[in-house]
């Protein structure tokens, strides 16, 4: 549930954002280091992978290289997405600082 409201949140950011083109990336067939290697070349990358819970399913996620990437009040928060030789790859996400957290 919570890759389903990020992946909602992040393509609303891509909405409102600039009219400039973001790159793409499956995570699936990059290993971790090629994956975070490509996201600080490129300083934000749509990562595309499967889901853990479905077999037909696919999340997106937006990684940033830091957090000056990230729109408005937002701040990078760590997150993992599965890689080709590792289940949890650290990426670095963006976050609103009005999220409440417990």
């Amino acid at each position: 549930m919570k890759a389903q409201i990020t992946a909602l949140v992040a393509l609303a950011v891509l909405a409102a954002s600039p009219a400039s083109a973001i790159e793409r990336l499956q995570t699936a067939t990059r290993s971790c280091a090629e994956i975070q290697s490509f996201v600080r070349a490129n300083r934000a990358v749509i990562l595309q992978y499967p889901a853990a819970w479905s077999s037909a399913g696919l999340l997106y996620e937006r990684a940033v290289a830091n957090s000056d990437v990230c729109l408005g009040n937002g701040f990078g928060e760590q997150s993992y997405v599965p890689s080709r030789d590792k289940r949890n790859c650290a990426i670095w996400i963006c976050a609103s600082s009005t999220d409440l957290r417990p």
